[in-house]
C-alpha cells in the first residue's frame, strides 16, 4: 500500500470526499493513533490499508 491523500481514495472508492469523511468519523481516534494527519495531508499506507481493507476498496486501477 502506498500513501494517498483522502481525495484519491475517495476516488478509487467511487465517492465523495464527504463521504469518505463520513465512513471514517467513528474511528476516527483509532486512525490518528495509527498516524492519520488531523488536518489535511497524506494518509500513511498503514492507515490507506486499514480503511481499504475494512471498507473494501479496490485499489487497482
Amino acid at each position: 500500500m502506498k500513501a494517498m491523500t483522502r481525495q484519491q481514495l475517495a476516488a478509487y472508492a467511487g465517492v465523495d470526499v464527504r463521504t469518505l469523511r463520513n465512513w471514517i468519523k467513528p474511528h476516527q481516534r483509532l486512525l490518528w493513533r495509527m498516524g492519520m494527519p488531523t488536518g489535511k495531508g497524506a494518509l500513511p499506507p498503514n492507515v490507506v490499508k486499514w480503511i481499504v481493507d475494512k471498507y473494501c476498496i479496490d485499489t487497482n486501477p
